[in-house]
């Protein structure tokens, strides 16, 4: 629409064009006409003429107008809606988006750290009043110096907010940035934290690796930084940090290992102590203590990881077995079924492994997902150590249910453990019509090989 030399609004003139990929804007290149030395600027336009697009961009210059002020959003210099089209004008940042930092950062730990915790505490703002961004991505953040700011705010949604989107904006937004919630009807209108959280996944993993982050790899990436980039992408909003301060929190916690300002292992072992001293005194756990010990464990190597694991009492896993610590379920259960595989402890600690996991198996406050997790480390402990009463354990889990969706996937556990002693459990002892089914299945099996040995 615009070329070299034209001039918007008699206040502007173009001196080129910056990019025309945006979604319903333009940015141009501009300098004040008539002012001595002038600074260039960059002036966005509303391209697309469609109402919902203009209500959108007007939308845009309203919120970034609320944040007049703060450093960590990108200020607005001057806008003028009423112009057709409508437009606004804010600062060149010369040194560009996150994009051109991958090489600086590759191997630059404290460099990392400091941006990574920067582009929260950007979000951070925005959320503190109610608003989400719903296109993080490293585009969208802007460098001067080591100062940097967020951008775009185009596609945010207030809490609460009345703005009803149509259909198309489904599809709005980065591929291989979006949560997967955002594909549903309402999900992207009914943005939250988390959705956020999930985007600054993608943007810290495409930050260290330079990779396009719809799938996420962890080669070349430290052990600590993988688990939360995972725990960030949960495709389940519950898998993942519900709020930003718990993510820079953890953020924080690993680049304590991994900078050695801490030993992690040093730091696990206290912060359980502080939580186990709690409980014997009052039997009472504090939320934040639990979650930095669940991360702090997350971060160690598989050798520490495993001994500490063997360490845990009993008193403790109905505590992380409760709801609020669902987000880290998936990740512990896993670090306690690598302890399980390993095979280093004693035949007799099968039994306490199967009755730690039962109390996940047990709790309401876990996903049956993460109920089949559970029952499958109890299974394997006990086949591995040929403990007979930690075996009992896992026949009466089994035993026990009566939903029909962990019915199933118990299921589906019985055939994928077939060679286990859990396909002897007698049908008729089980409450679930699907588990007598799959254990059924073996009995006549077993039955028939009986027979074919006395034909014989």
């Amino acid at each position: 629409m615009y070329k070299t030399d034209d001039v918007v609004d008699r206040r502007y003139r173009v001196e080129g064009v910056c990019s025309e990929g945006g979604g319903m804007g333009a940015l141009l290149f501009v300098r004040r006409v008539g002012m001595k030395a002038p600074k260039q600027r960059v002036l966005k336009y509303c391209k697309d003429t469609n109402d919902e697009a203009l209500r959108r961009f007007k939308r845009e210059v309203r919120l970034m107008q609320e944040f007049k002020g703060n450093n960590r959003v990108m200020q607005i210099v001057y806008s003028n809606l009423d112009h057709e089209p409508p437009y606004f004008v804010m600062d060149h940042f010369e040194d560009g988006d996150l994009t051109t930092l991958v090489s600086e950062l590759r191997g630059n730990l404290e460099r990392q750290e400091e941006l990574f915790i920067s582009m929260i505490d950007c979000v951070a703002e925005l959320h503190a009043t109610g608003v989400f961004h719903r296109d993080i991505k490293p585009q969208n953040f802007l460098l001067s110096g080591r100062a940097l700011v967020i951008s775009d705010l185009g596609l945010s949604t207030e809490m609460n907010s009345s703005t009803v989107f149509t259909r198309s904006t489904m599809g709005w937004g980065t591929p291989g940035y979006l949560p997967p919630e955002f594909q549903l009807p309402g999900g992207f209108k009914n943005a939250d934290a988390s959705s956020d959280v999930f985007m600054l996944g993608k943007t810290i993993y495409f930050l260290l690796t330079g990779r396009d982050p719809t799938y996420l790899i962890a080669d070349g990436i430290p052990t600590p930084l993988m688990v939360i980039i995972e725990r960030c992408c949960a495709p389940l909003k519950a898998g993942r940090y519900q709020n930003l301060s718990s993510l820079k929190q953890s953020l924080n916690a690993a680049y304590d290992v991994l900078l050695h300002r801490v030993i992690g292992s040093a730091l696990a072992t206290r912060t359980l102590r502080s939580i186990l001293d709690r409980l014997k005194t009052s039997n009472r756990y504090q939320v934040a203590e639990v979650t930095k010990f669940l991360d702090a464990l997350s971060m160690l190597n598989e050798e520490e990881r495993s001994a500490l694991c063997q360490e845990l009492p009993a008193t403790l896993f109905p505590v992380l077995a409760q709801e609020v610590f669902s987000s880290q379920h998936k990740s512990f259960l896993a670090t306690y079924a690598e302890m399980v595989e390993g095979k280093d402890y004693s035949w007799s600690h099968a039994e306490t492994i199967a009755s730690n996991m039962r109390a996940f198996f047990d709790s309401n406050g876990v996903s049956d997902v993460n109920k089949i997790h559970a029952l499958r480390a109890a299974i394997r402990a006990a086949d591995l150590m040929h403990r007979y009463a930690a075996m009992d354990t896992c026949r009466t889990m089994v035993k026990s249910v009566v939903d029909d969706g962990l019915a199933q996937r118990v299921h589906d556990l019985i055939h994928e453990l077939s060679d286990t002693f859990i396909k002897d459990i007698e049908p008729s002892a089980c409450r679930s019509a699907a588990i007598k089914s799959a254990l059924a299945k073996y009995q006549n099996q077993d039955d028939l090989d009986d027979d074919e040995v006395s034909v014989l």
